[in-house]
């Protein structure tokens, strides 16, 4: 399939290109927490040292009201991604690669485009497969 479908009464495929822009900073004090929690040295995550593959994934997190957390514990549906109708999300997949690294202190961006949508029927029932492509930058 080609571009999003149908889902309950939402045509998706006017989510189909649409964007976000999150602005961060690689925060000492998180890295920090970060090491400690995983039993590494925080001690030698200082200003300036490079931020360890995938530990971009605790910044960019939504600033969502408690009123606008739905009750999966995320930000309600249709802002960025889709408002699709079915109870349960997850992460199913991603390919990742790091051309250099983001350091301690850094102000970082991530510019997310919804790439393709598509419906699928399992053996449980339907799903929509949203596929989000981000592109994580720093200052440098």
């Amino acid at each position: 399939m080609n571009g999003c479908n149908k889902t309950s009464t939402v045509d998706l495929t006017q989510w189909v290109g649409r964007g976000e822009l999150r602005a961060d900073r690689i925060d000492q004090r998180i890295v920090q927490a970060l090491a400690a929690t995983l039993d590494l040295d925080p001690d030698g995550l200082e200003v300036g040292a490079e931020l360890p593959p995938l530990w971009h994934w605790v910044y960019f997190t939504p600033n969502a009201r408690a009123s606008e957390i739905g009750i999966d514990g995320h930000p309600k549906r249709g802002g960025f991604l889709p408002p699709v109708d079915l109870p349960n999300r997850m992460w199913a997949g991603g390919r990742l690669s790091f051309e250099q690294p983001l350091r301690v202190g850094e102000a970082v961006t991530r510019i997310s485009r919804i790439a393709h949508c598509e419906r699928k029927t399992g053996r449980n029932g339907e799903l929509v497969f949203v596929t989000v492509e981000h592109t994580v930058s720093g200052e440098r």
